[in-house]
């Protein structure tokens, strides 16, 4: 509930729902899972999710869901919990961050297969990232600017090696794995692909807009 950049933008409203509504409608359209659970310090949060069929077994504690706090955290939290409190054991988790809005259940169930069928112990979703904004960085030095790899990427774009960003859309993880070395991007990592146009994060209201006009559209156009 208290994001800086952009207040309250896990229940701002888009097209007329909820961010945090749209991952757990998706979730659920995916069919895997039994229950989809939110992690949340917010009791406001927690209704609005209950609205639109997530569970919410407890509030996390304030201080597990700060700004800085790693999202497997209060996740990790809420595992505990359920093992404690009912005594359900569980071999992965499978995080779903809410601002990513624009994640179908088609990236979850992708995901999950990759996951299963790579015998992965860890799993992030990634976008392609124009080569040139990665190997063109630029930084300032002293008091000039220079290309951060130097010389050694002024190629091309055809030329230069592709790479990926983790969209934080989707991250999952072997329970056990993610408790030893706390972070998503273990050993035996793998990757599921995502579109560029699904693969946005909400941070600011510009984010929120350019959302907003890519769900109407894609209601729009089915």
């Amino acid at each position: 509930m208290g994001s800086k950049r952009l207040k309250f933008k896990n229940i701002s409203k888009i097209d007329g729902h909820p961010v945090i509504a749209y991952t757990i409608l998706e979730a659920r359209k995916s069919g895997l899972f039994d229950k989809v659970y939110v992690a949340t310090e917010s009791q406001k949060i927690a209704n609005i999710a209950k609205k639109y069929g997530a569970t919410v077994p407890r509030l996390v504690p304030k201080n597990l869901a700060g700004d800085k706090v790693q999202s497997w955290v209060p996740c990790g939290y809420i595992i505990d919990y359920l093992k404690e409190s009912q005594g359900l054991e569980f071999e992965n988790l499978l995080c779903l961050q809410p601002t990513s809005v624009l994640k179908q259940s088609i990236d979850i169930k992708n995901g999950m297969k990759a996951f299963l069928k790579n015998k992965n112990d860890f799993l992030v979703s990634v976008t392609p990232l124009d080569p040139h904004y990665f190997h063109w960085a630029m930084i300032e030095d002293k008091d000039d600017w220079r290309m951060y790899f130097r010389k050694i990427y002024l190629k091309e774009r055809h030329l230069l090696p592709p790479v990926f960003r983790p969209n934080g859309a989707i991250k999952i993880a072997k329970i056990d794995k993610l408790k030893k070395v706390r972070f998503f991007f273990g050993k035996n990592l793998g990757v599921s692909l995502m579109p560029e146009e699904r693969s946005i994060h909400i941070v600011s209201q510009y984010d929120l807009q350019i959302a907003e006009m890519t769900l109407k559209s894609r209601k729009k156009h089915g």
